[in-house]
């Protein structure tokens, strides 16, 4: 088996009977109405940077 063979078939296999992604998520965000449409806030996070980006703001 090759490389490629290898990533290959480790995409395509299943993860708990799903696909990884965000399709589910938007689907159920859309019939909750989606809420985080409504939010008025910034999540700053990482390692490093975070005061000056809050002062850059």
């Amino acid at each position: 088996m090759t490389y490629e063979n290898a990533v290959e078939k480790i995409h395509s296999l299943l993860t708990f009977g799903s696909r990884p992604g965000l399709d589910r998520m938007r689907i159920l965000l859309d019939r909750l109405g989606n809420p985080q449409d409504r939010l008025k806030f910034i999540h700053i996070a990482g390692t490093n940077g975070k005061g000056s980006v809050c002062a850059m703001l």
